[in-house]
């Protein structure tokens, strides 16, 4: 797989992902759910609605870590960095009015009134933040104070999280890693990225281990795996990459630069468009 085949594939699941939040899956598959509590296949129907669901989740799940790793990548390849995080931070400016309008429309379909005060920075906002800790990074190599890097790392992530910076508690984490295991055998790669996941979910793995013992518990423990197992699957997904660019050329640049807004603002009309469910 490419470089330019990875990022499409990257963007059907992030597409998916945010589809199933103006479409939720448990609607979509009620009506499979119904015919088969009809024939008699109750048990089949509570699994459709419950594993089968949740299964089904993890496809959008795989898309962040590939963006992730895309940026990472980027920045490997880029001969004007500053250049590269100003399209990046640009998009994401422009992103946010369509991102906002899409976390409101969401809150609709549901039924609840949103506060578009409560919506916060779109990922491109924490993916420009990580080109930074990037190109910090380099710099303390050059000086010779690569052991300072985690210190970047972790400062950059604890203001994507003040400034509510869409996975913020994780992502910049994981494009250091991406970045400084780049030339790792693959094996290797899927080795440290198991503590590397772990890491970035840290709040969801501590969440599950208080809530061990708990009524709680298997609804928990269920958040944990979708988003830690399914963050750990998109990072193996890169490891697919084969190392060539493949047709991704400036134009093709552009189109994923133009995707990423208009994608929301059509799923926000659409949102406001069909009816809450009830």
């Amino acid at each position: 797989m490419n470089y330019r085949q990875l990022k499409i594939f990257a963007m059907c699941c992030m597409v998916f992902d945010h589809l199933v939040r103006v479409f939720p899956l448990h609607q979509i598959f009620g009506p499979l759910a119904d015919l088969l509590w009809s024939r008699g296949y109750g048990g089949l129907a509570d699994w459709v609605l419950d594993e089968g669901v949740l299964y089904i989740m993890y496809i959008g799940r795989l898309a962040a870590p590939i963006f992730v790793y895309c940026i990472a990548q980027g920045f490997a390849r880029t001969s004007n960095v500053r250049r590269y995080i100003g399209r990046v931070l640009l998009t994401a400016v422009i992103a946010q009015a369509p991102y906002t309008l899409f976390d409101l429309a969401e809150t609709r379909v549901l039924g609840v009134e949103g506060d578009w005060r409560e919506t916060g920075l779109n990922i491109l906002f924490t993916l420009a933040l990580a080109l930074c800790v990037l190109a910090v990074h380099e710099e303390l190599k050059r000086r010779k104070l690569t052991l300072l890097s985690p210190a970047v790392v972790a400062a950059a992530t604890w203001l994507a999280m003040e400034l509510r910076m869409e996975g913020g508690q994780g992502y910049i984490i994981l494009a250091w890693v991406y970045y400084v295991a780049r030339n790792r055998p693959r094996l290797q790669k899927a080795l440290i990225y198991i503590p590397t996941v772990l890491l970035s979910r840290r709040g969801l793995v501590l969440w599950a281990a208080e809530s061990l013992g708990t009524p709680e518990f298997s609804m928990v423990l269920r958040n944990c795996l979708l988003n830690v197992l399914g963050n750990y699957f998109g990072m193996l997904v890169t490891l697919g990459d084969n190392g060539e660019k493949g047709r991704a050329g400036r134009g093709f640049q552009y189109f994923c630069y133009a995707f990423y807004p208009a994608h929301f603002a059509l799923l926000a009309l659409i949102g406001f468009l069909r009816p809450p469910i009830l």
